[in-house]
């Protein structure tokens, strides 16, 4: 009996699953080789700019893969750098120019995120870090052995300064009592220090400001509004800012239902006026009583748009020869907070603020906070040391 030949079909069906097992095979390798490339393709990267990327670490490549934007390395590229592109775009406003934005990244990377890594801080950390801190902030850390388990709880109190961190470590307090106490020894003003600050956000409602306490003094409200209130005679600084003007106009019309006549006798100054105020003061008194009486350009409230000096009727009338004399002042101090203002510069506060009695000045904070320190008679400086920082705050260059 003869055999049977094996079937030409079944040959060509094996050739053809090998074939097929091959080319997907090739095409997965070419997918996992080229993964990358492909998902920053269709980020939307050119092929010069992927050809780049794909040189970078893994976990690199992924925060250009999950970042909401697409970042223009051409800009970048103006500059002689290390391809740092994620961080020069996170960083871009802290520095003048991308020169100095690329310096500071690639100075960083080269000598100090190796060895903060080894101390247990993560990129996310660093990254976050970088964005407040100098390049000598973080060699202290690496020369004082300062792992992130240690300092962890300090670096999240607003304001935290670096060098004083063995300080904070060394005092056993809290690390918020530890940051205000040592850092910010100054806010109290019997507390003599020579470190001055710079404010990040003068639009904050609660920010704290005094001498050596400063914002730009390029700053000005965006929201300046006149308050239809009375002025007093010659007053040219009738604005603050939206919320507090109404506020004002608010307590105007209820102390009138008391029969007590509010007038603005100042309320918004730009840096330029409070200059000139400064000058002339320094002009009629000694450098200490001058100081004590104005506030440097840049740390005056009235910058802000949230403060203003009242007088009253009776007052322009020739009643009275000070406000702190009249019954629309002690109408105001019980009735301000009600309002959101707040009597900045309390008689028996002095030592705390260090500016004298004041009793024509009211500082808007708003409702919540005004009442809460009218009930427990706290100035704005004894909050915030208590409280911390709700804004930004770094040491003044």
């Amino acid at each position: 009996m003869e055999s049977c030949p094996r079937p030409k079909k079944s040959k060509k069906k094996i050739i053809t699953i090998l074939c097929i097992s091959i080319i997907i095979f090739v095409l997965i390798f070419l997918l996992i080789t080229n993964f990358y490339r492909i998902q920053l393709s269709i980020k939307g990267y050119h092929r010069s700019e992927r050809k780049i990327l794909a040189t970078l670490p893994r976990e690199e490549i992924n925060d250009y893969i999950d970042y909401d934007k697409i970042i223009d390395l051409s800009v970048w590229n103006q500059e002689k750098n290390q391809h740092h592109y994620f961080d020069y775009e996170l960083l871009k406003n802290k520095f003048n120019t991308k020169k100095e934005t690329v310096a500071y990244v690639d100075e960083f990377y080269k000598n100090y995120y190796n060895h903060l890594k080894s101390l247990n801080y993560t990129t996310e950390t660093l990254r976050e870090m970088m964005k407040k801190s100098s390049l000598s902030d973080f060699d202290f850390l690496i020369k004082q052995n300062l792992k992130y388990d240690e300092i962890s709880s300090y670096l999240k109190i607003n304001g935290c300064i670096i060098t004083d961190i063995p300080n904070y470590i060394k005092s056993n307090l809290s690390p918020l009592d530890a940051v205000m106490n040592i850092s910010y020894a100054n806010i109290y003003a019997n507390r003599k220090t020579n470190r001055e600050y710079e404010l990040k956000n003068p639009e904050n409602m609660h920010l704290l400001i005094k001498n050596k306490y400063h914002i730009p003094v390029t700053y000005t409200p965006k929201d300046l509004v006149e308050v239809k209130i009375p002025n007093a005679p010659g007053n040219e600084d009738n604005k603050l800012r939206k919320e507090a003007a109404d506020a004002l106009e608010q307590m105007y019309f209820a102390a009138k239902k008391d029969d007590c006549v509010l007038v603005i006798n100042s309320a918004y100054r730009s840096a330029k006026s409070q200059q000139e105020i400064y000058d002339s003061y320094f002009k009629i008194y000694d450098e200490a009583t001058a100081a004590s009486l104005v506030s440097v350009p840049g740390c005056s409230e009235h910058q802000l748009g949230l403060s203003v000096d009242l007088t009253s009727q009776s007052v322009i009338n020739g009643k009275y020869g000070v406000f702190g004399s009249t019954k629309e002042y002690k109408w105001v101090t019980k009735n301000a907070h009600k309002f959101g203002f707040i009597l900045r510069y309390p008689s028996d506060k002095i030592e705390i603020t260090g500016t004298s009695n004041e009793p024509w000045h009211f500082r808007y904070v708003g409702k919540a906070l005004a009442t809460k320190l009218y009930n427990e008679n706290l100035t704005l400086e004894e909050y915030t040391v208590k409280n911390g920082f709700t804004y930004d705050i770094e040491l003044k260059k």
